[in-house]
């Protein structure tokens, strides 16, 4: 009987990491998603393993190898990040078919969300931390997944939600035009659940999505959720932000998540009515 995808991943990331120097006597599957996140227990390492990033980037060894280098850059900057690693070399990894990144172990003291107070003022300070980073960054990258989402042979999706996803997605980029991109380093997925709680503090995670464009990209990934109220949300950010430019990102990250929990219902059936519920706001066009 095959592997499952978080099986494999984990088999693949135990004798990497040992090659490396690092001794896991059992892997642990802490998340299944867009990559399988292994902690090779007992050692303070966490193996991120790429897994439904593979079917719509050609070279997920180049978005895991930014985030190694963003996170690098912004704890040594002293900013509140998940740290690659210091047991192995901070670079991407291959080996036994997988690509991987290794991780610093941070065990969670709590699964509660963050306020909108603590979301809005650590976007704002983590904005004003990446303005410094030094080297280019792809444009909203993540806009990516959409186009190479909807070029795949679809197995869930229905030819008219396959139309409806491409005509939102021509519409909703063209509302935001290329003179609107400019901006400066992000996070790029800046949900609410990328902040973690390790200790006493909020620790920001997850930046394989990283990109430049407007802080109203980061900003939509907070306030196009009902779980947070939106308006308090940008009061803690502080900083003025175009709000015909929010509701464009807003809209295309709905867009990003209802692809990409499309993928992720191809392999796990537990996704598959959140993938529909998404799907069917496409339906009907969104004002």
């Amino acid at each position: 009987m095959s592997l499952s995808v978080s099986a494999a991943a984990a088999r693949a990331a135990v004798p990497v990491a040992a090659d490396l120097g690092v001794a896991c006597a059992e892997p642990v599957v802490l998340a299944d998603g867009a990559n399988v996140i292994v902690h090779l227990s007992p050692s303070p390492v966490v193996a991120k393993v790429a897994a439904s990033t593979t079917a719509v980037r050609a070279d997920v060894a180049a978005w895991l190898q930014r985030e190694l280098e963003v996170a690098h850059f912004l704890t040594r900057s002293g900013a509140p990040v998940l740290a690659p690693s210091c047991e192995v070399p901070a670079t991407v990894h291959h080996g036994h078919g997988h690509v991987m990144s290794f991780w610093t172990y941070l065990e969670p003291s709590g699964a509660a969300l963050p306020d909108e107070s603590t979301v809005g003022s650590m976007l704002r300070d983590l904005h004003a931390a990446l303005r410094s980073y030094p080297d280019p960054l792809p444009v909203l990258a993540p806009l990516g997944d959409i186009p190479a989402f909807l070029a795949r042979p679809q197995t869930l999706l229905s030819a008219a939600d396959e139309s409806a996803l491409a005509k939102a997605f021509t519409r909703l980029t063209a509302n935001l035009p290329p003179a609107s991109y400019a901006g400066q380093a992000l996070h790029g997925d800046a949900g609410a659940g990328n902040l973690m709680a390790a200790g006493s503090r909020w620790v920001w995670h997850d930046f394989e999505d990283t990109c430049s464009g407007p802080a109203a990209w980061d900003l939509a990934a907070l306030t196009a959720t009902r779980r947070l109220d939106s308006s308090r949300v940008l009061a803690a950010y502080g900083d003025p932000i175009d709000a015909g430019q929010l509701h464009s990102c807003q809209q295309l990250r709905l867009l990003h998540l209802t692809v990409w929990y499309a993928l992720y219902a191809e392999r796990l059936p537990e996704c598959r009515q959140r993938a529909a519920e998404l799907l069917a706001t496409w339906r009907t066009p969104l004002p």
